[in-house]
């Protein structure tokens, strides 16, 4: 199966062909800001319930972070032009294994971005449906949501890069006009400022262990950079184009972020945002502007319900996504990548993460923290080893391409170190623990998912004979000729009882293919007699050739459709019958009888037959015992 060393395994794979490089920085500025951006809609809400007035410093502080952490997906992505993300980086750095568990934590941020987004759907349509506000609808409107980007990514309804990029451009515009009416109308740096005090005591002053919450909910604002690095292998240019499209939305994303966070607490106060407005802050925040409520609040409601919608679709894509590239590497087992045979989507892949995100929406009962708990459970996670893979690899492979770095360099013993690198390690590792230790949910659950995916990697690779620490290096080998199989109707010319392993074979076929087969019996009539001419016996043979041959069909599940033909000559009879109606596969039986010395000859008929035929042909072997008496009848040998 490989060539193994003690940390190598090389695994030979068919080059199937890369995916084709059509995204330019717009397209994954379009992907990226749909996942970034759409966060917004819920994270001040839940960052404001705990870090009060201090929420503008939580968002900076947490800002900071992802500039960290925007800048080194930016070097990793431009260095290593795969899908995978914090995976990928993980297993150049690292073994499969760090490889697996950042991997594996992201796939719980993908899935709790599937929930997280859906669930926040409802409180933004809740001005045009009032009965979304009550919980149990949320949650049922929520499931429902899933239940429905499940249906469409399985038939295969995908957005186009440009109606994403319509749809983010009105976001940013309307993001934009609002910060802008806020600014014209209702700004208050004063309030803001004399509002931020931590430990103080009062009414909107929160504890240090508050704030340092609050910030960690900050850090949900901000994540979702991984979108981008997902797609680098259908990027233009990528080591340009990705880390140009990471730095033109970080950009953009804090600009939004901190003038909406500025305007949220120049026009409500803390407790509007965290109680009132949890889980719609920007409704909250257009209810009372000064003016233009009453226009503008329909239109953030929809728009905001769809972009939340589109990073929903966005999260279950990606697992699926990231699900694929660990397949690829014996990271998930293989069913992971079953396609559904008439859609050609990763069914299987997209039911699993869609049941699980459903799982975890009953779960959080409505609780908008719940899911941010297990947001920053898994993201940081991700992040935590994205930094880590710079730091080692600026260690490990100091002349390694990188055609963009992280600026900011220390250089420690001849080695480029990035502050910043390091800088959102720490942080990122500090919010885990932070979760960890004080969400006894968060803790719990993704601890759980933790250990319930790492017995999982370590069993599958066991039943490879693939070390859990090794790491897969997958070596593509061109095969011009290659392609699927395709057989949805297998032409199964019998001449007797005992040919019971060709028919099995032929339904084995039916079955993996899901074709059906049509069994032919050919009754040969000598030049010297009519062909309509009465033979009983013929006949009746021909009918019980085919009723075995049904019968096993029967046992194995498969049906068949059964066919006599009265013909001068059986090859003749066998290709006129292919030609009519179009099989993929015509199965014979080899006649192998013992020739003069015991050695075995391919009977003059069957060569005849292979040679007329314009179809794919397939010759079984049997055991001897079946044979011998088959080769006398097929092949018309007296015996």
């Amino acid at each position: 199966m490989a060539k193994k060393n003690s940390s190598i395994t090389n695994i030979p794979q068919i080059d199937r062909g890369a995916l084709k490089r059509v995204l330019g920085v717009f397209d994954l500025f379009a992907i990226g800001y749909g996942d970034l951006g759409s966060s917004i809609y819920y994270a001040l809400g839940i960052t404001a319930f705990f870090a009060l007035g201090a929420t503008p410093v939580a968002m900076v502080l947490a800002g900071i972070v992802f500039v960290c952490t925007a800048l080194s997906y930016a070097e990793m992505s431009a260095a290593f032009h795969e899908s995978g993300g914090s995976a990928s980086y993980a297993r150049h750095a690292f073994n499969d294994l760090i490889s697996f568990v950042a991997g594996w934590g992201l796939l719980l941020d993908y899935i709790v971005t599937i929930a997280i987004s859906a669930f926040t759907v409802g409180p933004y349509l809740a001005h045009f449906f009032p009965r979304l506000q009550d919980a149990d609808v949320q949650v049922l409107f929520t499931i429902g949501l899933i239940a429905l980007l499940l249906i469409m990514n399985v038939i295969g309804v995908k957005e186009s890069t440009r109606t994403s990029f319509v749809l983010m451009f009105f976001t940013v515009i309307t993001q934009f006009f609002i910060i802008l009416i806020g600014l014209f109308t209702a700004e208050n740096l004063s309030k803001l400022i004399s509002g931020i005090t931590i430990g103080g005591g009062g009414a909107d002053s929160p504890s240090w262990g508050e704030f340092i919450k609050g910030t960690a909910m900050a850090m949900v604002a901000y994540t979702g950079i991984e979108s981008i690095a997902q797609l680098s292998s259908e990027t233009k240019k990528p080591i340009r184009t990705v880390p140009r499209a990471i730095i033109i939305t970080m950009a953009i994303v804090l600009f939004m972020y901190l003038g909406l966070t500025v305007i949220g607490f120049s026009i409500l106060t803390p407790h509007e945002l965290g109680t009132t407005y949890e889980e719609q802050p920007i409704v909250g925040i257009v209810a009372n502007f000064p003016w233009g409520a009453h226009i503008l609040l329909p239109w953030v409601g929809i728009l905001a319900a769809v972009t939340l919608f589109v990073s929903a679709n966005a999260g279950l894509i990606g697992a699926s996504r990231l699900s694929f590239n660990m397949g690829e590497y014996y990271q998930l087992p293989r069913f992971f990548h079953k396609v559904h045979p008439r859609f050609r989507t990763p069914y299987v892949a997209l039911a699993f993460f869609a049941l699980i995100a459903c799982a975890v929406v009953a779960l959080s009962r409505a609780r908008l923290s719940f899911l941010a708990d297990l947001y920053n459970f898994g993201a940081q996670i991700a992040f935590f080893f994205t930094q880590l893979s710079v730091i080692l690899l600026r260690i490990k492979k100091p002349d390694m391409l990188r055609p963009f770095k992280v600026p900011l360099n220390i250089t420690i013993r001849g080695k480029s170190i990035p502050i910043p690198a390091v800088v959102g390690a720490i942080a990122s590792f500090g919010v885990w623990t932070l979760v960890v230790i004080t969400k006894p949910e968060g803790r719990y659950m993704g601890t759980g998912w933790i250990l319930l995916g790492l017995l999982m990697y370590w069993g599958y690779r066991r039943t490879k004979r693939l070390s859990p620490m090794s790491q897969v290096v997958i070596e593509k080998i061109k095969i011009p000729s290659f392609a699927p199989l395709d057989i949805k109707h297998i032409l199964l010319p019998l001449r007797s009882t005992t040919q019971t392993e060709t028919v099995q074979v032929a339904c084995e076929l039916a079955k993996l293919h899901k074709g059906k087969i049509t069994a032919l019996h050919v009754i040969d009539v000598p030049p010297s007699m009519p062909l309509d001419m009465l033979v009983p016996h013929r006949v009746e043979m021909a009918s019980l050739v085919l009723k075995t041959a049904e019968a096993i069909g029967l046992d194995m599940g498969i049906e068949m459709d059964l066919e006599i033909v009265r013909a001068r000559s059986i090859p003749e009879a066998i290709t006129d019958v292919l030609n009519r109606d179009g099989f993929d596969l015509l199965l014979l039986e080899s006649s192998k009888a013992p020739a003069k010395g015991g050695r075995p000859t391919m009977s003059f008929l069957l060569n005849e037959i292979v040679q007329k035929s314009k179809c794919r042909t397939w010759i079984c072997n049997s055991s001897t015992a079946e044979n011998t008496q088959s080769l006398a009848e097929i092949a018309g040998i007296k015996r």
